[in-house]
């Protein structure tokens, strides 16, 4: 029986665990515990969570790192270390129309959308809070497209049941705005993709549809950090307000063995005062893999910070180590290579009645799938305003992260070097083309343009506009990709046993879908899923032996 049917069952064994939890509980009162729906499972106390041995550490409590740390709390026990505090009770982030206000928080150190600039001079954030960009996001969730499923080699039978868990339990069909049904007419007007009007799917299809959103009908918005409900609360330990520093090893004269690869002994982290701690994996063999599997740290702390902390660690290109006089475990000059954020450029109209406040609802995607339009609406300076933004969707240009602190709070150096490709600014000129013509469709007639357009047979003004209006829509990813930095089990690649993972958007190849929160979320509960089916065919192996 699962953790999930017994802990809503009425059988003796499970009164007997929930009285069990619930002890726990008031025995941890006043050790700081946080208060909320997770209040079992979330602590600032970062002693006491470095007090144990557990079978995975995972770092980052965002959009993939919940998903997995939950799936595997199943069966094993689990510490996540997260840098950032509870979402829950922050008006914020649990409503829709504080999406805004949580941007614009600009604190260096607490705020939950950590401000950075890249050095193409795009202001951008990352989450730093229980959920991550979930916590941070549009809402929007669209699912990735089949030739990206295929691509990445993923079993596709198991890829379809994370979804729809994901699903279940996050996602709500909205109900339509007013905005956002004058643009979903305009865009067919325009024939964006070439053919009808798909309708409300999560599938990745040529043309518009509407799909779901992470905000529910009441404007509630549902994180990452809401599938820690279906943890196993007896298994999982989530650390908030703790900074990890670096993964560790074991010295290589004592690993017991002559293999020359890096063996994980656990993760170091600081806590809010800035007092360093190590939490260590359960202990394993020097061949724990032929032996049931191993205890593994497994970074899910985004596309910045997984390369970020493996840089840290002293993974990665040997000479920007010593630079950084870093000792280096392990050369490894794909890390923080590859590095792409998906340019965004948007054309505001003014209203010239009332608008709903709107997060996006609609799509439409490019019959050469090489762009997508979505749309929102909001009051800003008095005036009602509706937006549409345009979304390269696999960008050819591509940029480095590399570290310029060795304080694990910092940001790192990031260069996307936008639209360096010839190719990208082409795709862009030809998706504004599309909104310049949506603008000025009948579904449209209501509200005006207030800036400046290019002509839409101008294709130098268009590239222009692309060039000098470059914003980010958030969905940065790479410096972990595959074949360089991870293997397609998403193992580090090089590391003794295997058992260092990355599991996030840094290992995307591209944004996949529309947006990439539906296929990060799945991702986490995917490679869980994968994880605990390995340890388990193991297990079955070595019990016929």
């Amino acid at each position: 029986m699962t953790w999930e049917r017994l802990c809503n069952s009425s059988s003796p064994m499970a009164l007997c665990l929930r009285l069990l939890l619930f002890f726990a509980v008031l025995a941890d009162a006043g050790k700081g515990r946080a208060r909320g729906p997770l209040a079992s499972l979330l602590t600032w106390n970062a002693r006491e969570a470095a007090s144990r041995q557990y079978d995975y550490i995972v770092v980052g409590g965002g959009t993939a790192g919940c998903a997995i740390a939950t799936t595997l709390s199943a069966q094993f026990s689990v510490l996540m270390v997260e840098r950032g505090d509870s979402p829950y009770g922050v008006t914020s982030i649990e409503k829709a129309r504080g999406v805004f206000t949580t941007l614009a928080n600009t604190d260096k150190y607490n705020s939950p959308a950590q401000v950075f600039v890249s050095e193409d001079g795009v202001e951008n954030v990352r989450g730093r809070v229980l959920g991550g960009s979930s916590a941070l996001n549009f809402g929007f969730y669209s699912r990735a497209s089949l030739a990206y499923m295929v691509s990445m080699g993923w079993n596709l039978t198991l890829v379809q049941e994370a979804y729809q868990w994901i699903e279940a339990n996050l996602v709500t069909r909205p109900q339509m705005k007013e905005w956002q049904s004058a643009v979903m007419e305009g865009l067919l007007d325009v024939g964006v993709g070439m053919i009808p009007f798909n309708g409300y799917t999560f599938e990745h299809v040529l043309g518009t549809k509407t799909s779901g959103s992470t905000f529910d009908n009441n404007g509630r918005r549902h994180t990452a950090a809401d599938l820690l409900i279906k943890a196993n609360p007896l298994n999982l330990r989530v650390l908030l307000r703790a900074t990890a520093s670096r993964v560790t090893f074991y010295p290589k004269e004592n690993c017991g063995h002559y293999s020359s690869k890096p063996r994980v002994r656990g993760l170091e982290f600081m806590d809010e005062n800035g007092h360093s701690y190590e939490a260590l994996l359960k202990a394993n063999s020097p061949f724990c893999r032929e032996k049931g599997g191993c205890s593994e740290v497994i970074l899910s702390a985004g596309a910045m910070g997984s390369p970020q902390l493996l840089l840290l660690s002293g993974i990665g290109p040997a000479e920007h180590l010593e630079n950084m006089s870093i000792p280096v475990v392990m050369h490894l000059p794909g890390v923080g290579k590859g590095m792409v954020d998906n340019p965004r450029n948007n054309i505001s109209l003014l209203s010239r009645k009332p608008l709903d406040f709107s997060m996006p609802q609609v799509v439409g995607i490019t019959g050469d799938d090489k762009a997508y339009i979505e749309a929102f609406s909001a009051m800003q300076q008095g005036s009602f305003v509706g937006y549409i933004a345009e979304k390269l969707a696999a960008p050819l240009s591509r940029g480095e992260l590399y570290l310029k602190s060795t304080d694990p709070r910092d940001n790192p150096s990031v260069k996307f070097n936008y639209f360096s490709n010839p190719l990208d600014v082409a795709v862009c000129a030809r998706a504004m083309r599309s909104i310049v013509a949506l603008t000025r469709t009948k579904a449209l007639s209501f509200a005006y343009v207030d800036q400046p357009l290019p002509l839409p047979d101008n294709e130098t003004a268009l590239a222009e506009f692309c060039k000098s209006t470059v914003a980010t829509i958030w969905h940065f990813h790479g410096g972990c990709r595959f074949d360089l930095v991870i293997n397609r089990n998403y193992q580090v690649i090089g590391i003794e046993n295997d058992n260092l993972r990355v599991v996030d958007a840094s290992t995307h190849a591209s944004s996949p879908g529309t947006n990439p929160q539906a296929t990060t979320l799945m991702l986490g509960r995917y490679v869980g899923i994968r994880i605990l089916q390995e340890r388990q065919r193991i297990s079955e192996i070595l019990g016929t032996q």
